[in-house]
């Protein structure tokens, strides 16, 4: 199932704000779809479920790396 960044947001206890971050970051993949017409910066984003469990085992490996 597809999630907006809102739904990803509430899924993984962070901002709206931040899933944008990661996404932008390459840290969180997404689908990326135009808005009407093609143009401009607003784009609606979609993180699939199965990625975002992803994205949570790889935040809880980081933090039990021993430093």
């Amino acid at each position: 199932m597809l999630r907006s960044v809102k739904e990803t947001a509430g899924a993984l206890a962070v901002g709206r704000d931040s899933v944008v971050r990661l996404i932008e970051n390459g840290e969180l993949e997404a689908i990326v779809f135009p808005t009407m017409g093609g143009k401009g910066v607003n784009v609606k984003r979609m993180v699939d479920d199965e990625e975002i469990e992803r994205f949570k085992k790889r935040r809880a490996m980081k933090l039990r790396k021993p430093q």
